[in-house]
């Protein structure tokens, strides 16, 4: 076990969905089985845990959100409010009586499409298990997070966020009818990650969604025979097998064709996935990309573009010309990792207990 006078750290990717996004959600992937493609991408969810003195209480505070929640004990959590998340993760996997500081932080802004909560999720479950020295698969850290997520929470979604944060690389997220989930690592040559990685951008207006309601949004709407819902679903589907296929041949020209497809499917789910800012966004930069998908859930957040040959920096800049915000993207190829670090000191500690009470 490791002792209480170090400090356990993890870090884990959020992801995009170029295909499939949407078809690891229940009822959908119970009904009739669901694919993803899921890439882990350089940019982060931290989580660092320091098992404090018996006695002293649970402090967890979200840098991200400059907030945080101190109680007594583990049972004396708060079940509610804006770091209920957070709190869900320590009272399963923390015993009752330990007293612990959690903090967490995230390179990607919240509500952006890029599975944050996700990743912020299985971050704290490596952070955790390296605390208290258990042992898991990258795949059994995802399949734990996710059901804290979604069963303990009652946090609607399905799971390609954790499993994309825990496995990083390009993967394939088979979703079996009846229940049950497989990841497929994508047998793509590196030349076909690099090039990829050299025409792709992420690009955020800064419309961030709120995915939970979102997925509610489109499981009422799938519900309802007469909407375009499950249509979209199955072509969602249909996109990520086809993108697979290129990725694999390699056909870049296929991955642009399917990520387009998907783009559209993601929009006709339900009207609360469409992105006036982002069709804005695609009209700007027409002559400079080949594709493009909104990230996620869709409504807004982050978007997944493909660059023209040569167009790449002039895509950049004039992005940022129009008030969106530009990151690269590179493929993680690690998945979760934690390690650990000098602890806490009484100053920290204290400086988190004073921000709380602020």
């Amino acid at each position: 076990m490791s002792s209480p006078s170090t400090r356990a750290c993890a870090r884990a990717p959020v992801r995009v969905d170029p295909a499939g996004g949407g078809t690891d959600a229940p009822p959908f992937c119970i009904d009739h089985g669901g694919m993803v493609v899921n890439f882990g991408v350089n940019l982060h969810a931290y989580a660092t845990v320091d098992r404090l003195a018996p006695g002293e209480g649970v402090v967890i505070y979200s840098s991200d959100l400059d907030q945080g929640v101190e109680a007594a004990s583990i049972a004396a959590l708060p079940d509610e409010g804006c770091l209920e998340f957070l709190g869900g993760f320590v009272r399963r996997l923390v015993p009752q009586e330990d007293s612990i500081l959690l903090v967490t932080e995230s390179d990607v802004p919240a509500g952006g499409g890029l599975g944050g909560s996700g990743a912020i999720g299985v971050a704290i479950v490596a952070a955790i298990d390296c605390a208290y020295g258990h042992t898991r698969s990258r795949a059994e850290i995802a399949a734990l997070a996710n059901e804290i997520e979604r069963v303990d929470l009652g946090y609607p979604g399905g799971s390609q966020d954790s499993y994309g944060a825990a496995l990083g690389g390009m993967n394939r997220l088979e979703y079996y009818k009846g229940g049950g989930t497989v990841p497929h690592g994508i047998a793509a040559s590196d030349d076909t990650r690099r090039a990829l990685e050299r025409a792709s951008i992420l690009v955020y207006t800064a419309a961030a969604h709120v995915s939970g309601s979102i997925h509610e949004d489109i499981r009422r709407s799938y519900a309802d025979k007469s909407s375009p819902t499950l249509g979209a679903m199955l072509s969602l589907r249909e996109q990520a097998s086809k993108m697979c296929a290129a990725l694999e041949a390699p056909d870049i020209d296929g991955y642009i064709d399917a990520l387009n497809e998907s783009c559209r499917s993601l929009y006709a789910l339900h009207p609360s996935c469409d992105s006036e800012d982002h069709r804005r966004l695609f009209r700007e930069l027409d002559d400079l990309i080949l594709g493009g998908k909104t990230c996620g859930a869709g409504g807004g957040g982050f978007a997944l573009l493909h660059t023209r040959p040569g167009r790449r920096g002039e895509c950049i800049r004039r992005a940022t010309e129009i008030g969106a915000r530009v990151w690269p993207l590179t493929i993680d190829l690690e998945g979760v990792v934690s390690w650990t670090e000098d602890p806490a000191s009484d100053d920290e500690v204290r400086r988190y207990r004073d921000r709380i009470a602020c």
